[in-house]
């Protein structure tokens, strides 16, 4: 019974072996020639307001209520006058575009000698009159390379409330004189009164350093995904002084790289110290934030099988249908390593060049075909392979979400730019524009792709203007 058995097995093995053949083509030899890209450089603006209020609460509590005192009737070349003034009511301020517009309300009394002078002395009346005068002052600024902030004050007119007018056998209190007495010899002390207050209400520099060192902090986006915002600045531009609304807004550009990074919180960059200020001769809100996501060759392997697992591909009469699936890189294009049985059985290996599609952020294998070393074995023993339909149907089969909550990191990044407070007052404005993919590339263990918002971004204080941020 065996012996007749025998022959028949060996007869049917050989029958099965011809009609199914066996591939093992040469694999392509695996490679590598990934270099993490540099980011888009980006440009944010680093942005203080400061609260004209808050210049003129300072300048009313450090300005003396007496503000200039003349007691000698000889001084001045022996001009017989004596004036005091005293501050009249509050010093008001005001904007005009990026000039600080200032008022100083003064009560004046003036004395006047009428006669002879002898031993120094005056003989004869002593005339004395009160007037009100408003003495008008504009004031100009400007940051140095230093962050330190220069004004420059200058007067601008004044007008009397109430004229001292008294006249006595001739004599009459010389108004415009001593008006123009007045704005010379305060000019030089309330410009250092503005200069004071300014500094002393805002200090530009504590704000740009305690902004610079909270920049390289990396921010965690509001939602449940672990997404983070990581910023490397390195140098800083002036933008000219702009007044608006009651606000003076300095504004700086950052020239930064930004980027969005997932899973977890990456470590905090080496702090550079506040650079000087730049100048810079094309101002642009413009700014990149480059999310470097990436797709394991696990997934891809495992999401193809998914949607081809059940499919079995006819050739007229002839049937294939993939076992398994492996993903790889060589010489910068994947490799799709496939096992099949059916009509023919073994290893098949595919070539092509991963893409990425904007409009639903999945990854794609475009011109797929067969390996070289395997179509040559193909065309000596399958040659009814090449209608194209294996490559079809996998450029089908292969389209890979770049990461399933990618939606979710665009809204959070949307939310964060919304106006998130980062602490001390620090705020994030912003919006996103657009997104496209800079870079896509072969990894040892997946396909990574360095995917680029594009919009503006900010961050700015100006509700804690006069409370200077703590130490480091």
């Amino acid at each position: 019974m065996k012996k007749t058995l025998y022959p028949l097995l060996l007869g049917l093995s050989v029958l099965f072996t011809a009609g199914c053949r066996s591939l093992q083509p040469q694999r392509p030899a695996e490679s590598y020639k990934y270099v993490p890209a540099k980011p888009k450089t980006s440009l944010l603006t680093l942005q203080a307001d400061l609260e004209v209020s808050r210049i003129e609460q300072v300048i009313n509590s450090q300005v003396d209520s007496l503000l200039y005192e003349d007691n000698s009737f000889l001084d001045k070349g022996g001009d017989n006058l004596m004036i005091k003034a005293w501050k009249n009511g509050a010093i008001t301020m005001s904007l005009e575009q990026d000039v600080l517009a200032w008022e100083i309300p003064l009560k004046v009394n003036l004395k006047k000698t009428v006669g002879l002078f002898v031993f120094k002395l005056p003989v004869g009346d002593i005339l004395e009159a009160n007037g009100e005068i408003s003495l008008r002052f504009r004031t100009t600024f400007k940051v140095n390379r230093d962050w330190s902030i220069k004004t420059e004050t200058v007067p601008n007119g004044y007008d009397w409330v109430k004229k001292p007018t008294m006249k006595l056998a001739g004599f009459t209190i010389p108004v415009k004189a001593m008006a123009d007495l007045l704005l010379r010899v305060n000019l030089s002390g309330y410009s250092k009164e503005i200069d004071q207050a300014i500094t002393a209400s805002f200090d530009l520099r504590s704000y740009a350093e305690k902004g610079w060192q909270m920049i390289y902090e990396p921010f965690k986006l509001p939602g449940d995904y672990q997404a983070w915002l990581s910023i490397n600045p390195y140098s800083v531009s002036l933008l000219p002084v702009k007044g608006s609304k009651g606000m003076l807004h300095f504004r700086t550009a950052v020239t930064a790289d930004v980027e969005c990074l997932l899973d977890k919180k990456p470590p905090v960059g080496k702090i550079m110290a506040l650079p000087d200020l730049k100048t810079l001769e094309a101002p642009s809100d413009t700014f990149h934030i480059n999310l470097l996501t990436d797709i394991p060759y696990a997934t891809i392997e495992r999401m193809t099988m998914e949607v081809v697992r059940d499919s079995v591909f006819t050739f007229g009469k002839r049937k294939l249908r993939f076992e398994s699936f492996h993903v790889y890189g060589s010489n910068g294009k994947m490799v799709i390593e496939t096992n099949v049985r059916g009509s023919v059985n073994g290893t098949i290996f595919l070539t092509g060049n991963p893409t990425f599609h904007a409009a639903d952020t999945t990854l794609h294998v475009e011109n797929l075909k067969f390996d070289l070393k395997t179509r040559n074995l193909l065309t000596r023993s399958a040659k009814w392979l090449f209608n194209g339909k294996i490559e079809r149907s996998l450029t089908e089969a292969i389209a890979i979400p770049f990461h399933a909550n990618l939606q979710s990191v665009e809204d959070q990044l949307q939310n964060f730019l919304k106006g998130y407070q980062i602490g001390y007052g620090f705020q994030v404005h912003g919006k996103l524009s657009k997104i496209a993919v800079s870079e896509l590339l072969l990894a040892p263990e997946s396909v990574k792709a360095n995917l680029l918002f594009s919009g503006s971004l900010a961050i700015g204080i100006s509700d804690q203007i006069g409370k200077l941020p703590p130490k480091p």
